[in-house]
């Protein structure tokens, strides 16, 4: 096929990213079983010195929850919006803010509907990989930043969760029906963000957060990996075959945690900012 999963809009939009339901199993995965785990929402904004009065876009809000978050923590904001690719997001975003002091709408990242210098920050947070184009998405983003604002984007290592990675590679030479990798992520990883950035941005740095995520059972682990599926089996593949990966997946698991009493999976995730010069 033409595009992996994690760029087929088609698939991202209708299954993957319909809603929030499998997003929501990664996330909870990293807040339940992460040692000494760290608010990942406020440890992004950490990265920018915010004056609490920016006018704010986020690319890829998915449900919203970090502006809603941002609008209920204080007031002054002179705008938060956000928008997504997917309407069943949007339509979560939207329900979930109501009275907040946010906007959201559907809309594509290489095509902003804003004019130039309207924003003072604006943010994509773990979704650059999925967009055909990241090079006009980060032109756009540059185009639509006033001089001396900030971007703010969210990333992980290639090279994370490579114990997640050694199970699906050998499930997937054990079933053809898996594809490898399920996800783009060397288009923009936390190895080559900054290059990515330096042609927009006269100003770029990078910070990483390491961390790891332990479970005392495989189920959890099960459920995160299925939570990827619409991303990395075939389009033709059958519930038969998804469970088989997933009893295979299971007994892997299973055998490590016999052997050291849980199963660790180490992180690296980043955030990179890139200033706008003025």
């Amino acid at each position: 096929m033409s595009l992996k999963q994690g760029q087929d809009r088609k698939i991202l939009r209708e299954q993957e990213y319909a809603d929030d339901a499998h997003l929501d199993i990664r996330q909870r995965t990293h807040k339940l079983y992460t040692i000494n785990p760290v608010n990942f929402g406020r440890w992004t904004l950490e990265r920018l010195a915010w004056r609490g009065n920016e006018r704010v876009l986020d690319i890829g809000c998915g449900p919203g929850e970090l502006l809603a978050e941002m609008a209920r923590q204080q007031d002054g904001w002179r705008a938060l919006i956000g928008f997504d690719f997917s309407d069943g997001m949007i339509h979560q975003a939207v329900g979930a803010s109501a009275g907040l002091a946010t906007r959201f709408f559907v809309g594509d990242a290489q095509t902003i509907p804003f004019p130039d210098a309207t924003f003072d920050v604006v943010m994509a947070r773990h979704m650059l990989y999925h967009v055909p184009d990241v090079n006009l998405a980060l032109a756009e983003a540059a185009r639509v930043l006033c001089p001396g604002g900030s971007f703010l984007a969210t990333t992980n290592s290639a090279h994370t969760m490579p114990e997640y990675a050694a199970i699906r590679q050998r499930a997937a030479a054990r079933f053809p029906s898996l594809t490898e990798p399920g996800l783009s992520i060397d288009r923009f990883s936390m190895e080559n963000a900054a290059s990515c950035l330096e042609p927009f941005f006269d100003q770029v740095r990078v910070s990483s957060l390491p961390g790891t995520l332990r479970f005392p059972s495989a189920q959890p682990f099960v459920d995160y990996f299925a939570s990827a599926r619409a991303m990395t089996m075939r389009p033709d593949h059958t519930d038969a075959e998804w469970q088989a990966i997933l009893e295979f997946v299971t007994a892997e698991t299973e055998a490590v945690i016999a052997r050291q009493g849980h199963f660790d999976v180490t992180k690296i995730t980043c955030a990179v900012v890139g200033i706008k010069g003025g």
